[in-house]
């Protein structure tokens, strides 16, 4: 069995690293501090020590070369908060095999503890064989879109799936179109749940339906139907709903029926059931939706029990390397290639306002690789590739606002799937247009309301309502005195 390490003072990063590591095969011991460590270190042989460097009892650095004596063979990866160029060469200097600054990119460490593996002894001593097939490592865990990431609020999010990996509670993603909700859900039902649990799909607007199944099931317990099916045999697992937001007020009544019956629910259809969690996602704030009368205040609050907000990628922007590096990666592994991109290209993506988050982030790297005839990614690939855009065209004397939002709605409409029809497009387009409308024309009268509201033909009680609707800042400023 292969044996990993890991210490760190950060209960939340202890947990995600040992979940990922033995969702990956390996057998991992844990500690806090550096006296725990000796312990486990004296009493068992380690392949791999992932530490942090300062621990309440100690520096590790100080110590490693102790450390190293003691196992000479194990790799030790040294991960700190501490990121500046003197850790960095301590680490060195003590002998480490790696070093990770926090925050560190949890794909890219699994996928380094992997790599060790695979260029050791241990591995090739042990690789399992099935016929004339090696079965190979699970891919890892976080090998999704969403997770992928360096940025402060992509490590809060981090933290926060972490204090869910024991728990069942409901969990809301709130989020824009394209920012990855869907695979953050199965990340987390993932990192929670084995490989046999179910991740069951079911839409609001079916809740109607259920229910009635439910009540039918309870009275004939020989009654059958797909719904009945799939949560008959969940046991443990995740009920995932898309789009929360998107359910009339009866069907949000219908859901919430479902989640206050939940429990006596799972008793009835299945005795062996040890743990079960709902994730539902919206594209829109359901707080503002109950603000307006528009979705149920009780439903909310028993949804909302542990909210996270997937930013768009405009607000992790340093994010975006990462991003790219791995959908690219993924494409070189499916068609064994070398496709890469130069800095210029990688620079100028960085400053696109990206309306469309991951989703087309991904899109644009799948189009490029399959429109390029060599194997390097250059700005000017990239700017072709982006010329639908009204954000890279260069003449805009010529092109009037109409033709403009002509091009962005065809590109939101063509990427519509057929399961997701109910899109609200027109809402989200006059959103879109008013707040930065508004926003600018503020900005133009220094943040003078009444003037603000003769300029764009409003009355002001309703420039107020939509200031307060939209969330658009309003900055007062001053003339600067001669």
């Amino acid at each position: 069995m292969k044996k990993i390490l890991v210490v760190d003072d950060d209960n939340s990063i202890r947990l995600v690293l040992s979940t990922a590591l033995t969702r990956s095969g390996f057998l991992v011991k844990t500690s806090a501090t550096t006296a725990g460590f000796w312990g486990l270190l004296n009493s068992d042989k380690f392949d791999v020590m992932i530490t942090d460097v300062g621990l309440p009892d100690g520096d590790t650095l100080d110590i490693l070369p102790k450390i190293q004596n003691l196992n000479p063979k194990m790799k030790i990866i040294v991960i700190s908060a501490k990121s500046t160029l003197l850790t960095a060469v301590r680490a060195e200097k003590k002998g480490a095999f790696y070093y990770f600054p926090k925050p560190f990119d949890l794909d890219e460490l699994i996928a380094l503890v992997n790599k060790i593996f695979e260029t050791s002894e241990l591995l090739t001593k042990n690789k399992l064989v099935e016929g004339e097939n090696i079965i190979s490592d699970k891919p890892s865990l976080y090998d999704s879109g969403p997770i992928i990431g360096k940025s402060k609020i992509m490590q809060d999010t981090y933290k926060i799936i972490a204090r869910l990996i024991k728990s069942n509670i409901t969990v809301l993603i709130n989020g824009e179109i394209g920012t990855g909700k869907k695979l953050l859900a199965k990340s987390i039902h993932d990192l929670t749940f084995s490989g046999k649990s179910k991740f069951v799909k079911l839409n609001i607007k079916n809740f109607r339906i259920i229910n009635e199944e439910l009540s039918n099931f309870k009275n004939n317990k020989n009654y059958n139907s797909l719904y009945i099916n799939d949560l008959k045999n969940l046991e443990s697992g995740t009920i995932f709903i898309d789009q929360v937001c998107e359910g009339s007020l009866i069907e949000q009544n219908e859901l919430l029926n479902f989640i206050e019956n939940f429990d006596s629910n799972k008793r009835l259809l299945s005795q062996e059931i040890i743990q079960t969690r709902i994730i539902v996602t919206s594209k829109r704030d359901l707080m503002k939706l109950v603000e307006k009368g528009d979705f149920r205040e009780d439903l909310y609050y028993k949804l909302n029990v542990m909210p996270i907000f997937l930013p768009p990628l405009r607000k992790r922007l340093e994010d975006i390397p990462n991003l790219i590096n791995h959908f690219i990666n993924n494409y070189n592994n499916k068609n064994m290639n070398e496709l890469s991109i130069d800095d210029l290209a990688l620079n100028y993506l960085k400053s696109y306002h990206w309306p469309g988050n991951i989703q087309e982030l991904k899109n644009l790297i799948e189009r490029l690789s399959l429109s390029l005839t060599n194997n390097k990614i250059t700005i000017s690939d990239v700017k072709d590739q982006l010329n639908n855009s009204f954000d890279v065209i260069d003449n805009e004397e010529s092109i009037t606002l109409e033709n403009l939002l002509d091009k962005r709605i065809n590109k939101v409409i063509s990427s519509i799937s057929e399961d997701a029809l109910e899109m609200n497009v027109y809402d989200e387009f006059i959103k879109t247009i008013e707040k930065p409308l508004i926003e600018n024309v503020l900005t133009y009268t220094r943040g003078n309301q009444i003037k603000a509201s003769s300029i764009l033909g409003l009355n002001r009680n309703t420039l107020r309502k939509k200031i307060s609707e939209l969330g658009v800042t309003v900055r007062k400023v001053r003339k600067n005195s001669l």
